[in-house]
């Protein structure tokens, strides 16, 4: 038999017949088994350095998916990730009765980056959005009044009934906001959505997306600064809070994307509403629009609810808002006529109503659909709101080459205020989308 290590290290007989086994303390040790404590090893929290090491990636699990990208995962499965572009080339062409003008244009709507997966285990998921368009940005021709980041948030999902989001999103308030720009059956949302949804914002949130597993519930309860998007500096303690619940009779389904394309026959439905109290709000429209001209504040009372049903290709959704506001008047001054200096006009509150419904129908076997909208926005009193009365009515054909990452879509909009139809403004919209 070939010596070994083991064997030139072996003790010798013991020479006590009623030995029965050699002394740990007179053992010799062996080189490969004497630990250097110098490095700081035991003083680390145990399995620190294999999370922090090096993960190779399974090209076995790479992916690639139209509409959500290229998709890469580590083999301890601990790590993954997607990118997303997508852009958005949208031409217009308006024109006012009341003045007889045409004007049209042509930009890039919207242009997106987007990074999602999960960090340092399954459970810790992320997600980076980042919005380049001249529109997406705010850029007035002189300057940008946005950065580049629209979302950034991370989710915490180790318990399903009580998720933990936190970051800069759109916060859960109206549905059709939260469905995806690139997810819509017409080239853009609906005018009450326009004034009443409440946007994206800075803070934290608890929520469930199948509350008890049931299938049928789900739930939202957040905190956020009120400020809207990109807040950067200090300030008071007015906060924006928000609860939102929905109930899927039917079970669940695609509800956060319009149009029905799995065209089933068996109907589904959900419905959702939503309460958000804004204090202190900055904007006109809650956590968001422009500043007061008094320089003031508002507190805001908001409520929505909505519903989504598809059956067979067709698909409703329709919603209603509601706003309250008590404005606390700032002391922002101008300049009159005369060269004084004076506290400029009191502003008041954008309090209203307002609702939307939207039918759609793709028709059987061919990836073509035509939609139709009407929607009306409000004053609850209008001595005592500054929003005024304006409807929208109109309808559009999408063609999806490859469902909604690659799709033709055209519409065409009347808008009209206090119910005068003759001095509408007409828009016609023709958007190309490709998402990869």
């Amino acid at each position: 038999m070939t010596p070994t290590l083991a064997h030139a290290f072996a003790p010798a007989p013991a020479t006590n017949p009623d030995a029965t086994e050699a002394d740990p303390a007179k053992e010799p040790v062996l080189a490969e088994e004497v630990v250097d404590h110098r490095d700081g090893a035991h003083l680390r929290p145990r399995g620190e350095d294999e999370l922090l090491d090096e993960h190779p990636v399974d090209m076995g699990k790479a992916t690639f998916e139209p509409g959500n990208g290229l998709a890469l995962e580590s083999k301890d499965g601990r790590f993954a990730l997607a990118t997303r572009l997508r852009a958005q080339f949208l031409y217009t062409l308006e024109h006012e009765d009341a003045t007889d003008e045409t004007s049209h244009g042509f930009q890039i709507r919207r242009a997106r980056l987007q990074f999602k997966g999960h960090v340092f285990g399954e459970h810790n998921k992320f997600k980076t959005e980042l919005a380049l368009s001249p529109r997406d940005m705010g850029h007035d021709g002189d300057t940008t009044r946005r950065t580049p980041i629209l979302d950034w948030y991370f989710d915490f999902d180790y318990l399903r009934d009580l998720t933990v989001r936190v970051g800069q999103y759109k916060v859960p308030f109206s549905r059709q906001r939260v469905v995806s720009s690139g997810d819509l059956e017409l080239v853009d949302r609906s005018l009450a959505n326009g004034e009443f949804n409440l946007d994206r914002d800075v803070g934290i949130d608890l929520r469930s997306k199948d509350f008890r597993g049931l299938g049928k519930l789900r739930y939202y309860a957040g905190v956020y600064l009120g400020e809207g998007r990109d807040p950067f500096q200090t300030s008071n303690f007015d906060m924006f809070y928000l609860g939102r619940v929905e109930v899927l009779p039917l079970g669940k389904f695609e509800d956060y994307e319009e149009g029905d394309f799995e065209r089933t026959l068996r109907p589904r439905l959900s419905l959702g509403a939503a309460y958000g109290y804004v204090d202190g709000g900055i904007g006109n429209r809650g956590n968001r629009g422009s500043t007061p001209s008094d320089g003031g504040t508002t507190d805001t009372h908001n409520v929505t609810a909505d519903l989504m049903f598809k059956i067979a290709g067709f698909s409703l959704f329709a919603d209603v808002y509601y706003r309250q506001g008590h404005r606390n008047f700032g002391d922002a001054t101008v300049i009159d006529d005369m060269g004084d200096e004076v506290l400029a006009p009191r502003e008041m509150a954008r309090d209203g109503l307002g609702w939307s419904a939207t039918a759609s129908y793709l028709v059987p076997r061919v990836p073509f659909q035509i939609a139709a909208r009407y929607g009306q926005i409000g004053p609850l009193d209008s001595a005592r709101s500054a929003l005024g009365r304006r409807d929208e009515v109109g309808g559009g054909m999408s063609y999806y080459f490859a469902g909604h990452p690659l799709k033709l879509q055209l519409d065409v909009f009347g808008r009209f205020d206090d119910g005068n139809v003759r001095d509408a403004e007409e828009v016609v919209r023709l958007q190309l989308q490709a998402a990869f």
